[in-house]
């Protein structure tokens, strides 16, 4: 709302006023008939009782007519229950006149349906009633033509107001140029827009062409000696996943031998920036390098390397598989794993050569990380010290447990199945893991070794076993992990691999090799997972990796410097920090770095542009949310028809909602599978499925408190969401304001 000029209320406008009042009256008269109803339907008590008893005891001609009596009484009774009606407070947040057939009738849009038809107060649901359709999609004046039940209903919208209450009492409604609010008990007309103006001064934006160009900073990093590795970090929009994919095409034209294409692997942490790099990469005039998700690349070297896995991955893992399996206090966990492994095969060699404990002697004074090792070092160790007639049955003995080596299906059940070895990681945690935590992985990993229903019940007639929408017997119910693997799991079988063997590969492959790898995003990756990502680099290849702490977003994650990553990476370099943001003008940056709070750099980059400021509107509800935001894109699609625009919300399913309110008055996309289109519209998506990427306007529907609460965690998902804005950033909250958010 943009104030200027207010003034004393019109004629016209004191008779909207009068007219809302009234109207507010009589719904709320209409809900206190409907609650006394209620409590006298409770008074009466055992009609419904009697009318059970009735049926019961009525002949079976009779029986018909008592049982829609029935259905009538409980209907009218769940109706009248009091938490089904509107809240007398704030029954409804708008309203609208229609003219239908030349009569005219008054529609108000709530949280909760109500119809009193004698007292006039008709609620429909805004996000359910075909009738609300009209009141997001038309301005007074327009016509409409809606579907109700296969019929077609046509009319006029004759006015539209957005009310809001405080206390109880009507305080505000939107008219024609501006909104009417009550302040100290007296009406006053602010001019105005309810909804903000986005479009900005530059207008239709001209598309840039070709590949993006680099500044002298940039450009520096590409001298880098081609084997060496690069370590890129810096602030939202300053051009690190540009700086990498500039290199691989540098790599891939200026070494083709050493560097093919096909050598190359860019791991990116979403579909849409996976999208994105591929575009780049064209524009570049590289082809042929592969470019993957971490979860998509693993999950094809773990199926070829590991080809017993379980064909499904587990539907819903709980967080606390996942984050337990991403720890690196599973190492410890592991490291028990390994020991108990090495006094196992100690124990079973000495009792089948007759050792008398002198192979469980050597095995269990080594300490190597690797079992092979302890193996060839136990193994030298008693060369010397077992009789010629005994040493080639103990060397046939050594070279069967190293056959074994690579069988790690069992190993990998253990250890996340086994609550003692588990209670390691609990220890090696300091604190961040609990014996319940233990207890709800186990329970999972025991569902997943169960067989599912489908294999339990395969003597049963197949036709039997069909449900009626076609989905697994298992499916929404927690038997749906039986049979399954966790995506986590990968990257523990090729750790569980190389402890053991000191390789990584089995008889059935080996992880695959490339001469230079691109880790964008690398702080959403665990140890474990770097640890793999490092082992994938040929011996003489090299690695760049992107990333920026103040975005890691990943619940399951666990970031803790960039030395620990370089060091589970297993490369050392020096990291170049760009300094520069280019995406985000200056107002936008400052808004982001102010949302990290304690979290911030201390040295906020530099902006390259200057820009709009940040636009913040604060509305009552979800349903006023959803007005306004339809009629700023209405606005601003007229404005600028080839604005990118992405409405992010913090999680899917808000994204979700909001898809399905908003698509009734908008062309708008949902995407949740990185599925960006890059072009022209509006796309609603979630902040996970946003990063690295960029679009002309960001909006951020949902910046409550109860949304956004004051953690880290929130401070840098806002973070990103906010810095994918290259020219606007407008912030909605439809209820209390988030406490992150910066001061006016």
């Amino acid at each position: 709302m943009v104030e200027a000029d207010v003034r004393s209320p019109t004629a016209e406008q004191l008779a909207i006023i009068a007219e809302e009042e009234r109207l507010l009256v009589a719904v709320r008269e209409a809900i206190s008939h409907a609650r006394g109803r209620s409590r006298a339907e409770d008074a009466r008590g055992g009609a419904l009782t009697s009318l059970r008893d009735e049926y019961a005891e009525a002949g079976e001609d009779d029986r018909p007519a008592v049982l829609a009596q029935m259905e009538q009484a409980a209907a009218r009774m769940e109706a009248a229950r009091p938490e089904r009606l509107p809240d007398p407070a704030v029954p409804y947040f708008g309203r609208m006149r229609l003219v239908t057939g030349g009569k005219r009738r008054d529609v108000l849009l709530g949280p909760r349906p109500f119809l009193d038809a004698g007292r006039g107060a008709t609620i429909v649901e805004w996000r359910k009633a075909p009738i609300a359709e009209v009141f997001f999609a038309c301005d007074p004046g327009e016509p409409y033509e809606i579907e109700v039940e296969g019929r077609s209903i046509e009319g006029v919208l004759e006015r539209r107001h957005l009310v809001t209450f405080d206390g109880g009492e009507l305080s505000s409604i939107s008219v024609k140029g501006g909104n009417l609010e009550r302040i100290g008990g007296q009406w006053l007309f602010f001019p105005g827009e309810v909804a903000p103006e986005l479009a900005t001064e530059e207008g239709r934006r001209a598309r840039e062409s070709g590949p993006i160009q680099l500044d002298a900073q940039q450009r520096a990093l590409l001298d880098r000696e081609a084997h060496a590795p690069l370590v890129v970090l810096g602030s939202a929009g300053c051009g690190k996943t540009t700086v990498a994919l500039h290199r691989v095409a540098m790599l891939c034209k200026k070494g083709p031998r050493s560097f093919a294409p096909g050598r190359v692997l860019v791991l990116v942490p979403e579909p849409g920036l996976r999208r994105l790099s591929e575009r780049i990469l064209s524009d570049l005039g590289v082809e042929g390098v592969l470019v993957s998700t971490f979860d998509d690349w693993i999950r094809g070297e773990a199926r070829r390397v590991f080809p017993w896995l379980p064909p499904r991955e587990a539907p819903d893992p709980p967080h606390a598989a996942s984050r337990l399996k991403r720890h690196p206090a599973l190492f410890a966990a592991i490291d028990v794993l390994i020991d108990d492994i090495t006094r196992e095969t100690a124990a079973r060699m000495d009792r089948l050569l007759a050792a008398r404990g002198s192979i469980r002697a050597a095995l269990e004074a080594r300490r190597e990380p690797i079992l092979a090792e302890r193996l060839d070092l136990a193994e030298k160790a008693l060369a010397g010290s077992v009789p010629e007639s005994r040493w080639r049955l103990i060397a046939e003995g050594f070279r069967e447990e190293r056959r074994k080596l690579a069988r790690v299906k069992v190993d990998h059940r253990r250890l996340v199945g086994d609550r003692a070895l588990l209670d390691s990681a609990v220890q090696a945690s300091a604190g961040e893991f609990s014996a319940s935590l233990v207890a709800q992985v186990t329970d999972h990993t025991n569902r997943q070794l169960d067989d599912p229903s489908e294999v339990r019940f395969a003597h049963v007639n197949a036709d039997r076993l069909v449900t009626l929408d076609g989905r697994s017997l298992d499916d929404g119910t927690p038997e749906a992990a039986a049979g399954t693997v966790d995506v986590e799991d990968y990257a523990i079988l090729f750790e569980l691999l190389w402890r053991k063997t000191g390789r990584s590969g089995t008889r059935a492959g080996e992880l695959s090799h490339y001469a230079h790898i691109v880790l964008d995003e690398a702080q959403e990756l665990a140890p474990i997972e770097l640890k793999v990502i490092g082992r994938a680099v040929e011996k003489g290849g090299s690695i760049t990796v992107a990333g920026d702490a103040a975005q890691r977003i990943d619940r399951t994650g666990h970031f803790t410097s960039w030395e620990a990553v370089m060091e589970a990476l297993g490369v050392r370099s020096t990291p170049a920090l760009l300094e520069t943001a280019y995406r985000s003008p200056r107002p936008i940056l400052e808004f982001a770095h102010a949302v990290l709070g304690p979290q911030a750099p201390e040295v906020m980059p530099r902006a390259a542009k200057e820009g709009a400021k940040v636009v913040r509107t604060v509305v009552p509800s979800e349903g006023h949310a959803a007005a306004v935001l339809c009629e700023a894109l209405r606005r601003l699609r007229d404005r600028e028809p080839e604005a990118q625009i992405a409405i992010i919300a913090r999680d899917a399913g808000p994204a979700r909602a909001l898809h399905e309110a908003l698509s009734r008055a908008l062309h708008v996309r949902l995407v949740l599978d990185g599925d960006f289109s890059f072009g022209p519209g509006v796309d609603v998506t979630e902040v996970a499925q946003v990063k690295g990427l960029e679009f002309d306007h960001v909006i951020v529907p949902d910046a409550t408190a109860a949304v956004y609460p004051d953690t880290p965690e929130n401070r840098r998902m806002l973070h990103v969401a906010a810095t994918r804005a290259s020219r606007r950033l407008w912030v909605v909250s439809p209820g209390v304001p988030s406490p992150i958010l910066p001061r006016d």
